[in-house]
């Protein structure tokens, strides 16, 4: 086998065509996926979904750590998704936020809300002209009684009040705005979205698909 592994997602000529062999064809599109920085969330949000993402992005940094953040190759997160829980969003959105490699998110076809929480993580921002956002409070459930449903209403209040301040800090969004929005089912095809701050370039007008892929 070679000895001129560059980084922990490269691998053999042997590797791939064993795979080959055993008909693992898609395993070979992921691993070829990883060593080109792409990584895709096209699930609803949840540990499991953004486990592996979030275990990528540190891995990639691992490896550019001394590269200066200006000169290390992007990560190329695609977003496409429902939805679903916020402390697994709010890890990954952390990890993307604090990540010293650039990493794009990429909406391709939908972002609805946590999907689209995590789109707005990216350092920099794609969609394609049809993508769609929603952005809403989402749903939650208190399933205790007296006052321990009391202290989940209380921390529920400061779980809303952070995603606010995530949201105006990522947009052009005023906080009046914001509130008028907030109790309604909120959707944006992209140039709505570029609109108001949630998206920087739509492919095909700002930029070229080259960039995204």
């Amino acid at each position: 086998m070679g000895t001129n592994r560059k980084g922990y997602y490269d691998y053999e000529v042997e590797i791939e065509k064993a795979l080959l062999e055993a008909g693992m064809v898609e395993e070979i599109f992921y691993l070829n996926d990883l060593k080109q920085r792409k990584l895709f969330l096209n699930v609803d949000v949840e540990q499991l979904s953004v486990a592996d993402i979030v275990k990528h992005i540190m891995q990639y940094n691992k490896e550019d750590k001394g590269i200066d953040p200006k000169d290390r190759q992007p990560i190329l997160l695609y977003v496409t998704s429902n939805g679903g829980e916020v402390d697994s969003g709010f890890e990954l959105i952390d990890i993307i936020q604090n990540s010293k490699t650039p990493v794009y998110t990429i909406n391709l076809g939908y972002q609805y809300s946590m999907g689209f929480l995590i789109g707005l993580a990216g350092h920099k921002r794609f969609a394609t002209q049809n993508a769609k956002f929603l952005m809403h409070d989402g749903s939650n459930f208190v399933y205790n009684s007296g006052a321990k449903a009391q202290d989940q209403m209380e921390f529920q209040r400061k779980v809303e009040e952070r995603v606010k301040q995530y949201i105006l800090s990522r947009s052009k969004l005023t906080s009046e705005e914001y509130d008028s929005k907030l109790r309604v089912e909120w959707y944006l095809f992209a140039s709505e979205a570029k609109d108001k701050g949630f998206v920087d370039y739509i492919i095909g007008e700002d930029c070229d698909i080259d960039e995204v892929i």
